[in-house]
């Protein structure tokens, strides 16, 4: 096989098919990546006969699943990079758990989601948690970082939603 590749000819063939195949394949698997991404933003079927949502984008995510976002707002300076949510077949928020990343300290961000919560139901110096329209919300700051965790120098916040038991 080595042997074919002995010619100036031949080589500069495998050179010239490699300069058309490689732009050809990377632009494909962008293609495929982002309409992937895409499929996962805008939910994929369950089995609870809803959808389930997944948005993972270092710069945050643009727009949070309609079931979320009517419960949680975005802080400034934050970025929600990491958005797991599923719903029921009425469409109605099932379950939910956010990774972000703030520029402010947890202090800020539980202030800007704490007049959104009634009752408050947990409020320390690491975590906040309260009912909003029928639903548990409990937000956290964390300490552990792990390896694929977009930003490692600001604070860590993590969300959790699930319907408020009665």
């Amino acid at each position: 096989m080595l042997e074919f590749f002995h010619t100036k000819d031949r080589l500069r063939f495998l050179l010239f098919v490699g300069a058309i195949a490689v732009p050809i394949l990377l632009v494909s698997a962008w293609f495929v990546g982002s309409m992937e991404d895409s499929a996962a933003a805008k939910g994929e079927p369950n089995e609870k006969g809803g959808l389930h949502y997944r948005i993972q984008e270092k710069s945050g995510a643009k727009a949070l699943p309609p079931a979320l976002a009517s419960l949680i707002s975005v802080p400034p300076n934050t970025a929600m990079t990491d958005v797991n949510a599923d719903t029921d077949s009425a469409g109605r928020l099932t379950s939910a758990s956010i990774k972000a990343f703030s520029t402010d300290d947890f202090k800020t961000v539980a202030a800007f989601h704490r007049a959104a919560l009634a009752p408050v139901t947990d409020d320390t110096a690491r975590s906040l948690g309260g009912v909003r329209d029928g639903y548990d919300i409990r937000i956290s700051q964390e300490s552990k970082f792990f390896d694929n965790d977009p930003y490692k120098d600001r604070t860590k916040i993590e969300y959790y939603v699930t319907p408020a038991r009665k």
